[in-house]
């Protein structure tokens, strides 16, 4: 539906979004995800045309929308846009900031606004005001009033960053089952990478105003191109190794990996899931327990190697860890990059 071909914005010396070329299908959840300040939402204001770009083209249906000017403007793009502080108009009703946007006679409009404060489940406030309604309600709302004109696309800018935790989770889950209803494409910037794994279909990794890496969120999770991806997207442990003897030294022994992997291999990346930890004696043992902490349905487990590294390792509640504790660890499963960084291969595949 949506396709940027090599899109850029400068911005004087800065360059905020760098050749970046993607595609959204029909009814797709697109996350873009990346640090304050790496251009993510600069490129959701060219995909809407909000921002004219300084390279590139941006196509609709296979009909250029953007270019060198802005050829459909923003309003006629039937995109429908969310922010972080809601929008919402406080002079008017819940039930009137919804039909704003809606389109057709009265007794339609009527019947819009009726659906979409049942699809979100607040027909009881339709007559209350946005400052008489809490902030959750209110993000509610801002999605009715972005779905009030069926559009096509729904561009969402980091819209849950002014809840609460508890609240940011629950309204994550029913705004995404809200959407999926209405059958309508979105695309959420965030920098939350829970919130862009557990939302989208697809990601988009981007540092410095450049695309790193793009996949779905369990392979982006599970083979990250790059060391600074497997740190951005979840938990990540990084160990130096060294190839010696056709085998590759690592802090927790030796690994067998091919010669054509290991020989480039400088940092070894483990998940803390994808540790084995055992009890062993000392002389047995490669490392040792610093630190337990319990929470609940994890528990994450300290550990310093002989070496003098220190790694994470996360596993069941179940087996308890104390302070001190001699173990042996193995890693089941892990990633070789070399010495710029970027992923050489996973073991095992």
């Amino acid at each position: 539906m949506i396709e940027c071909r090599n899109l850029g914005k400068t911005y004087g010396t800065v360059e905020a979004v760098s050749d970046i070329s993607l595609g959204i299908e029909e009814h797709e959840f697109l996350s873009i995800l990346g640090p304050s300040g790496c251009g993510k939402s600069t490129l959701l204001r060219l995909i809407a045309g909000l921002e004219v770009p300084s390279k590139g083209q941006v196509f609709l249906h296979g009909e250029e929308i953007s270019g060198k000017k802005i050829i459909l403007p923003p309003e006629r793009r039937k995109f429908g846009m969310i922010f972080q502080d809601f929008a919402l108009f406080p002079h008017l009703s819940v039930k009137d900031n919804v039909a704003y946007g809606a389109t057709g006679s009265k007794s339609e409009k009527q019947q819009r606004v009726k659906e979409l404060l049942e699809l979100v489940s607040l027909p009881h406030l339709a007559a209350k005001m946005p400052h008489q309604i809490s902030g959750g309600e209110q993000q509610r709302i801002a999605v009715a009033r972005a779905l009030a004109p069926k559009p096509r696309l729904i561009l969402m800018d980091e819209p849950f960053s002014n809840l609460d935790y508890q609240l940011r989770q629950q309204l994550r889950r029913d705004i995404r089952e809200i959407l999926k209803h209405e059958g309508v494409a979105t695309v959420l910037v965030t920098h939350d990478q829970v919130e862009a794994i557990t939302f989208s279909d697809r990601m988009l990794l981007m540092q410095q105003g450049m695309l790193v890496q793009e996949g779905t969120p369990a392979d982006i999770y599970q083979h990250p191109q790059t060391i600074w991806a497997s740190s951005f997207v979840g938990e990540a442990n990084h160990l130096l190794v060294e190839w010696q003897s056709n085998s590759l030294k690592t802090p927790l022994g030796e690994l067998n990996v091919p010669a054509e992997i290991g020989r480039n291999a400088r940092i070894l990346m483990v998940r803390p899931e994808d540790f084995i930890l055992e009890s062993a004696a000392d002389g047995q043992s490669n490392g040792t327990v610093k630190t337990v902490d319990f929470s609940g349905s994890v528990q994450t487990v300290g550990v310093e190697l002989k070496s003098g590294d220190s790694i994470q390792v996360s596993g069941s509640p179940h087996l308890l860890w104390n302070p001190e504790d001699t173990v042996k660890i193995t890693a089941q499963r892990y990633l070789c990059f070399n010495s710029s960084g970027i992923r050489l291969n996973g073991f095992p595949e």
